[in-house]
């Protein structure tokens, strides 16, 4: 009788030891997962991804950084995956189908394709972040939503894909 309660006390100690690390992994990593096609070459529909949500802070954001944002797209709250290309004061522009960040061709090596749009120019506000998807002419992103506020809207950092 007593290996009995000894046994089942080792698997509720297995079970409580499991539930609170899963729990305290999923307060600092959210799995998400791609929709669409608007990543794509570099994410593909299905793809998981983890999402770093408690150590990104906007001192961390870099040009080309993979975020997870909540948007508000076509009257719907979503979550996208899209990547970096402004910060706050930059001037990012699009002339001739071509890139520009700050007056300098941005270097794309991600993308295959180059834009059909032609010419337009956005500032990026304070506190905010321009993204677009790598699959530019199939992505509803900033062009067309505006810049993402980093404190609202952006979940995290994508630092892994799973598959």
């Amino acid at each position: 009788m007593k290996n009995m309660k000894q046994t089942i006390l080792e698997y509720v100690k297995v079970i409580l030891v499991t539930v609170v690390l899963t729990y305290g992994f999923l307060f600092f990593v959210q799995i998400s997962h791609v929709e669409g096609q608007s990543m794509e070459p570099n994410y593909h529909e299905g793809n998981i991804v983890l999402v770093n949500k408690q150590f990104y802070h906007y001192d961390d954001v870099k040009y080309g950084d993979v975020v997870i944002a909540k948007c508000n797209i076509l009257g719907q709250q979503r979550q996208i995956i899209k990547r970096v290309i402004g910060k706050q004061g930059d001037t990012i522009e699009c002339i001739d189908h071509e890139l520009y960040r700050n007056g300098k061709k941005v270097n794309e090596t991600y993308i295959n394709e180059q834009m059909t749009d032609s010419n337009w120019t956005y500032t990026v506000p304070k506190g905010d972040v321009f993204i677009m998807g790598d699959n530019r002419n199939h992505s509803t992103d900033s062009r067309y939503i505006g810049a993402v506020s980093f404190k609202k809207e952006i979940v995290g950092k994508v630092f892994f894909k799973a598959f």
